[in-house]
């Protein structure tokens, strides 16, 4: 799992200088990119603010939810950039590729995880969908959320990532 991790970023890392090298935002694709971009990292970072990682199945909070609400969280931040960088054939890669390698990605941790956890996981495969909620609760997704737990889990990375990315598509349009 950690090779297929690491290939992941590596592939992340490679596409997105592709794309940064490939984009030609506008202001109008910028801010419609930026919409789903910015919700893309909320759903990142109340998910890292409510994993507590290996101490048991986390049911509380955006997992009550979705199980894989950090994939919610990317898939809207890679459609955000796409849609900011006005790349058609960036974009149709992105949504056919997106999905099949992160699906693996998901059966695979599913399986570790029913392996760790037994039961409980098995329960919690059944009760909660695996990507798109059924229902949300804002106000307890937000009172089950630790921006502390969030740094703890690294998530500031994300954003600053994201931030740079921003950055670079602001210089595109004043350059362009």
């Amino acid at each position: 799992m950690k090779i297929q991790k690491t290939l992941r970023l590596q592939i992340g890392i490679v596409a997105g200088l592709i794309f940064i090298w490939r984009a030609h935002p506008t202001l109008s694709s910028f801010c419609a990119g930026l919409i789903f971009m910015a919700l893309g990292e909320c759903f990142r970072f109340v998910s890292a603010g409510t994993l507590i990682k290996f101490e048991g199945v986390t049911r509380n909070g955006i997992y009550s939810f979705t199980r894989n609400p950090l994939y919610v969280g990317s898939f809207l931040i890679g459609l955000g950039a796409c849609i900011m960088g006005k790349d058609i054939p960036f974009f149709l890669l992105f949504i056919l590729l997106f999905p099949s390698l992160y699906y693996r990605v998901i059966k695979e941790e599913e399986s570790y995880l029913t392996g760790r956890y037994g039961e409980d996981y098995i329960n919690y495969l059944n009760e909660v969908p695996r990507l798109l909620p059924h229902h949300f609760d804002l106000g307890m997704i937000i009172r089950d959320t630790s921006p502390f737990l969030a740094v703890k889990n690294r998530e500031l990375i994300t954003l600053a990532g994201l931030i740079t990315v921003l950055v670079i598509m602001v210089i595109k349009m004043v350059m362009a």
